[in-house]
């Protein structure tokens, strides 16, 4: 077996990154190891400061230090559970979210989660670009905040022109190390100094609301829907996607968020640009040039994943047509995170409905193509649909109508119960609990149980949308 020099890789993923029919899944050869380059990869991901201002936005919703590190905790349990067996569905296949989504949902299914998949990041694009340009206005004061997050959108998607080899880079010398070493030095000292000061601060008048509403909001920080397309790089063994995954995690949902909860609790506000400037101030020794570097390199290298999300989900709609190219999808998804770095901002309840509509649409997809791929071989005798051959849409069969149906319905039954349906506050309803993790789990229980009598029928394959190759 051949392995692909450092050398050539940026030249062959420029060329394709398995993200079309013609190039759909990724060669033995094109792995990478665990801890050389996943590991550090996830912590990059999750090493963004908008994980720090998750802390913020808890702190001004009311939140105390105890019940932070419980939704935390929670949220990060429940992500796991999705999140693994996602990632090694990606392992396994070597295929995107959005390809392995034709084999098991269907041209009109593929179509739908294709969807989702390239619209539910790019509200992520604009929080985060907003964020970045929040800290610069923090550093310099430079304004106006809202345009500046517009153009930082639109220029984020160089690296994804260039290919996924930037991320890497990003993950292995710039942002993660400086970054981590940073925060956790910023939370020691915070905790040396004023620790029971700390523990016992709350917002002042403001009451906190239930822990469903944290939980919720941490869950759709934690997500990024496109695990599959990110371990489609790994080598095909549950242990290779579980330690990238958990020590992501503990950057990303437990010291991150605690320093940005600590750096408010400090200033007494949930503003988080002033957060970050105290931050800075506090334990960085005021070095303002070096604070905007690694925020601008860190915020790029999350946004990067975003940007690759919507780039594989937008080649798998359009990238078949003989006369398209790339760098058209690139473009197009620039122009929408450009729009998305404005709607943003515009409104409070935007942020929740951007964390929830990511937790919620692509999550659930995604189970429900693992209950069909890892789980129904187990349960019935002789299931199990192919995908060593990513197939055409000519041979793509037209619906797999119950993964479709059931996609659907959990997807309205996450929406409504989160608060995010059209018409709706932005909030969850009151009652209905982990409304995201509900909606999992409701799709994979329908899913499993329709497949499960409909497996028993003549036709079955058909019925449940089986390639024509597979059927014929």
């Amino acid at each position: 077996m051949t392995k692909i020099s450092e050398s050539n890789e940026l030249k062959l993923e420029i060329k394709h990154d398995y993200s079309s029919s013609h190039d759909g899944i990724v060669p033995e050869s094109a792995r990478r190891g665990t801890w050389s380059h996943h590991v550090p990869l996830w912590i990059t991901l999750y090493a963004g400061f908008s994980y720090m201002s998750l802390g913020s936005e808890l702190y001004s919703f009311g939140y105390g230090l105890h019940a932070v590190l419980k939704m935390l905790l929670i949220s990060s349990l429940c992500y796991l559970a999705y999140a693994i067996p996602a990632a090694y569905l990606g392992a396994k296949s070597g295929q995107t979210h959005a390809l392995m989504g034709r084999s098991v949902f269907g041209v009109s299914g593929s179509m739908i989660v294709s969807v989702f998949v390239l619209i539910a990041p790019l509200g992520w694009i604009g929080y985060q670009a907003n964020t970045l340009s929040t800290m610069w206005n923090a550093l310099y004061s430079w304004t106006p905040v809202v345009g500046i997050g517009v153009v930082i959108a639109v220029l984020g998607i160089v690296n994804n022109v260039l290919g996924f080899t930037g991320i890497s880079a990003f993950a292995r010398w710039v942002a993660a190390p400086i970054t981590l070493v940073w925060v956790l030095y910023m939370v020691i000292k915070a905790f040396s100094t004023s620790g029971s000061s700390i523990l016992n601060s709350h917002a002042a008048g403001v009451k906190a609301p239930g822990l469903v509403l944290g939980i919720i909001a941490a869950i759709g920080f934690a997500t990024y829907g496109n695990e599959a397309d990110l371990f489609r790089y790994a080598k095909p063994h549950v242990k290779n996607v579980v330690p990238p995954l958990a020590v992501g995690l503990f950057v990303g949902q437990i010291l991150f968020p605690v320093a940005g909860w600590v750096i408010a609790a400090r200033i007494h506000s949930g503003d988080f640009g002033k957060g970050f400037s105290e931050a800075v101030s506090f334990s960085l020794f005021g070095l303002t040039f070096l604070a905007f570097l690694l925020a601008t390199a860190t915020q790029i290298a999350v946004n990067d994943a975003n940007y690759y999300e919507s780039l594989n989900a937008g080649q798998n709609i359009f990238g078949g047509w003989a006369k398209w190219r790339r760098i058209y999808t690139c473009a197009f998804i620039a122009a929408l995170g450009g729009f998305m770095a404005w709607w943003v901002p515009q409104n409070s309840a935007n942020f929740f409905r951007v964390t929830t509509w990511l937790a919620i649409t692509v999550p659930t997809a995604s189970v429900i193509m693992y209950v069909d791929q890892l789980l129904l071989p187990k349960l019935l005798a002789g299931y199990k649909r192919p995908t060593k051959v990513v197939p055409s849409w000519n041979q793509t069969a037209r619906g797999n109508w119950v993964g479709v149906v059931v996609l659907i319905a959990a997807v309205a039954f996450g929406a409504y119960g989160s608060g995010v349906a059209p018409g709706q506050a932005g909030s969850p309803l009151a009652g209905w609990g982990i409304v995201p993790v509900e909606a999992w789990v409701l799709a994979a229980v329908a899913y499993s149980v329709i497949v499960a009598v409909i497996w028993k029928t003549p036709n079955a394959k058909k019925l449940l949308g089986f390639a024509k190759t597979a059927v014929e």
